[in-house]
């Protein structure tokens, strides 16, 4: 339980009222039951529960300061309140202390200060755990892998042999990390090689008669503060490293491809592909299902908007669209003249009916 005068100063708000009125919970605005709930205003679209229920407790943006309420915290971002709260409120995934009978740990491997590892773990040899870290259940380790202090690996994450993971790291359930790199190779010219040879025709002249795997003999390097969403998957360089920047934020379901260099602090929304050797600069943002072909660069804070096909470099700074993606000022200019062809196409009939008219006369 925390008091409303902690919580205003954890989140650089103005308290207006009481500061010793403890807090055991944060909330809904329609779903506060007692005084010591503090309802949470993101917007004004809830002020009509927030009077419904009577809240004592709450915390408002700044431009709805007006509301009464006994005790409020007035902030700037409603948002980045939200995320200071629930850190003061956390929950965190239950993990036993130490480590439990039904986990197998390597005798080369070493576990740092207060790590936990839960029921039908294994860690690997020559495998490194960092302090204060945890392994939460089924969570697979490979050989001489590197996990940082206080990162968490949930239930069912898999970590390939000679992966690194960074410190503060949260790696959510199921997710694949190290996997080997979708990369093979025909004897002979095959289909894919026949398709980009014949641009024009289009037809596809040699096949894929024996398809050869390449392995894949590098790593996975995670640095300090990234998290990875449940189901995604990261594969291992082929002969380098696959590389996570620093507080890159990875969405559920994402593919990640061999050799691909993500930059920090860059923001990657559910079900997005990147094949291999994709370069993605600093700070980039892609919104859902956005695919990206191989050997393409990304640059620094570019907005890649949802479902959008990446077939060529992107500028810095840029934001696009669409399949394939362009600049959105280009889209948007295309879907300006769609919108006229209706238009124009019974301006052009008019025309020609005009022409035939005229033609008719100079026959006369």
């Amino acid at each position: 339980m925390k008091t409303m005068g902690e919580i205003a100063s954890y989140v650089g708000g103005e308290l207006r009222g009481d500061p010793e009125v403890v807090i055991a919970r944060v909330i809904h605005p329609a779903l506060v039951q007692g005084s010591q709930d503090l309802a949470l205003v993101l917007s004004a679209g809830v002020l009509e529960a927030l009077k419904r229920t009577g809240a004592s407790n709450a915390i408002l943006p700044a431009e709805l300061g007006g509301v009464e309420v006994p005790n409020c915290i007035l902030v700037s971002r409603p948002r980045l309140a939200l995320a200071r709260l629930l850190e003061l409120f956390e929950l965190p995934a239950y993990v036993n202390e130490g480590v439990h009978p039904t986990a197998v740990i390597d005798s080369t491997a070493r576990l740092g200060n207060q790590v936990r590892i839960g029921p039908h773990c294994w860690v690997g040899p020559n495998s490194m755990i960092g302090d204060r870290s945890r392994l939460i259940c089924n969570v697979c380790v490979g050989a001489d892998v590197q996990v940082g202090e206080q990162t968490v690996l949930h239930a069912g994450v898999s970590v390939g042999d000679r992966c690194s993971i960074g410190s503060r790291a949260i790696i959510q359930p199921n997710a694949s990390i190290g996997g080997d790199g979708f990369s093979y190779v025909t004897s002979e010219p095959g289909s894919v090689e026949s398709a980009r040879q014949n641009l024009q025709s289009a037809e596809v002249t040699s096949f894929n008669t024996q398809v050869i795997r390449i392995n894949s003999i590098g790593r996975v390097v995670i640095e300090d503060e990234v998290e990875i969403g449940a189901g995604t998957c990261i594969d291992r360089g082929t002969l380098g490293e696959t590389r996570i920047g620093r507080g890159t934020k990875i969405d559920n379901l994402v593919q990640v491809g061999h050799n691909v260099a993500i930059g920090q602090n860059c923001l990657i929304v559910a079900q997005v592909g990147m094949a291999g050797s994709v370069t993605v600069g600093d700070r980039v943002v892609m919104g859902g299902q956005v695919g990206v072909a191989d050997h393409l660069t990304i640059g620094d804070d570019a907005v890649i908007v949802a479902q959008a096909g990446v077939t060529g470099n992107v500028p810095p700074r840029q934001t696009y669209i669409f399949a394939p993606a362009m600049p959105r000022r280009d889209y948007l200019q295309q879907q300006i003249h769609f919108k006229r062809l209706p238009r124009l196409s019974e301006r052009v009939k008019e025309l020609e009916r005009k022409v035939a008219e005229l033609e008719k006369r100079l026959e006369g």
